[in-house]
């Protein structure tokens, strides 16, 4: 079965349970999890930068995904 197909069935199946998806809806949170996935990426490469002694970059991506962090959870 291909996406358009499944996508249609999913909508119908929500229109059923009362939801009524819309497409902004759907494109915020894929933003907010392409975020969420940004700020892991970042803590990450924070974590492997601090051992080769670059801490002052390592600690401004720590800082920016602090500051997305809230960012996120405030809306």
């Amino acid at each position: 079965m291909n996406n358009s197909a499944n996508y249609v069935k999913q909508i119908k199946n929500a229109k059923r349970g009362g939801y009524t998806p819309t497409i902004a809806k759907d494109i915020n949170k894929h933003k907010v999890q392409k975020a969420i996935r940004l700020i892991e990426q970042w803590r990450k490469l924070a974590n492997e930068l601090k051992p080769q002694m670059q801490i002052d970059m390592a600690l401004t991506l720590e800082e920016c995904a602090q500051d997305l962090d809230q960012v996120l959870r405030s809306k």
